[in-house]
């Protein structure tokens, strides 16, 4: 197939090392246009292209559909590099790497027909409804509602809808034809993911075109059987959880320097004396980048258990289990500890508009809100595993 994401490529399937040189190659630009994407409330076209045009998209996209099948820890290092220019930059990354992925795990038809007329294809998904219902119907279900938090959905020609339910949530492929976006995305941080609101009446999706989280929980999904990935094996949150933190440990690092630019040639007020000569600031900044450094180690490290565990077909005791979503939401909440600590240093004239300083914090303060990340959640399940008590679901 020839599509616009080719000019980056050759024949060959890019390396690990090709991927992040391409996001390297990226962050002044999209550093450049942080503030005109945060006004717009959704990243510019030019963004979105050079993203397709470098393949992120194709990261954890099967072969047999012109994906890269590169693993999670290329996908989070792109990630991370592109989030230090631009926090919505990472976070829209994040998810069309994530989203192909989770297509990988859908039937074969439903594979066959989201990648038949191009393997560049971008998916958004929303698992958040405000109202909503499912009608099991012949053949599949009529679902109807409003879904909220559609992160890049302006961009994206299929959308997973989560199915409602009482105690089951299967995912629901539906082209874009059959979506509503209604812009209510009027927020305080991550302005640029354009995360909008999603409406579907009374829309059919045939059975081909639903997963069951039950087979995204357990690994047993048959796209995985389809396609053969190693990381398939694996319950599907494990690795997926991970593209959030990677996007708040490079905003985290993009914060720090931003802080570190702007004491450059600073006094403080009534002392005179230079910024960076002040042994608390020196102090504060080593502490907030050996944070962000120690972030980086966990992140690394995990992703590098989970690959281990998907060539082996699954984790080496019950407690390991709990271990990628403990240490997801850890970073998350350490990173949540860093911007606050950056911003107290960088002092009153960080806050203006116009200063990255303040975007990144925002965007921070939002980000670790998602509900992937719930730190009291993801450490109580593995601290009932270490005395072999049954885990208590994650709440949404």
């Amino acid at each position: 197939m020839n599509t616009p994401s080719q000019a980056f490529t050759d024949s060959a399937t890019p390396s690990r090392e090709t991927m992040i040189a391409r996001a390297e190659a990226l962050v002044p630009a999209f550093r450049e246009r942080s503030a005109e994407a945060e006004k717009n409330r959704r990243l510019p076209d030019d963004s979105i292209t050079q993203m397709r045009a470098a393949g992120f998209h194709r990261i954890l996209q099967p072969k047999r559909f012109g994906g890269f099948e590169l693993g999670i820890g290329t996908a989070a290092e792109c990630i991370r590099t592109l989030a230090t220019a631009c926090g919505s930059s990472g976070w829209i990354a994040n998810l069309f790497i994530v989203h192909n992925y989770q297509l990988s795990l859908f039937s074969e038809q439903a594979q066959r027909e989201y990648w038949a007329d191009s393997d560049d294809v971008i998916c958004s998904t929303v698992s958040f409804a405000t109202r909503s219902e499912a009608v099991k119907v012949d053949g599949g279900y009529r679902l109807s509602g409003r879904w909220k938090f559609s992160s890049g959905c302006d961009f994206a020609s299929w959308f997973i809808i989560l199915k409602p339910g009482a105690t089951v949530f299967d995912w629901m492929l539906v082209p874009r034809s059959d979506v509503v976006i209604e812009d209510d995305w009027f927020v305080s941080g991550l302005c640029a993911t354009g995360s909008k609101d999603l409406i579907l009446n009374d829309v059919f999706v045939p059975e081909h075109r639903i997963l069951s989280i039950r087979e995204l929980a357990t690994g047993t999904t048959p796209g995985g059987r389809f396609n053969g990935m190693p990381m398939a094996r694996l319950p599907f949150s494990w690795p997926a959880v991970w593209g959030i933190p990677a996007a708040l440990i490079g905003m985290a690092s993009g914060m720090a320097e931003a802080v570190r630019q702007v004491l450059i040639g600073k006094k403080a007020l009534f002392s005179g004396e230079k910024q960076v000569e002040r042994v608390a600031n020196q102090i504060k900044l080593t502490g907030a980048l050996t944070e962000i450094h120690s972030a980086e180690l966990i992140m690394r490290h995990r992703l590098n258990e989970l690959e281990k565990w998907a060539e082996a077909g699954g984790p080496p005791t019950p407690v390991d289990a709990y271990a990628s979503q403990r240490d997801a939401s850890f970073v998350a909440r350490l990173t949540g500890k860093v911007a606050a600590d950056l911003a107290l240093m960088a002092g009153a004239t960080s806050v203006y508009l116009g200063n990255p300083i303040q975007r990144f914090q925002r965007d921070i303060n939002v980000g670790i809100t998602h509900v992937s990340l719930v730190w009291e959640e993801a450490a109580e399940n593995y601290g009932r595993a270490l005395w072999e008590l049954p885990p208590k679901a994650i709440r949404g």
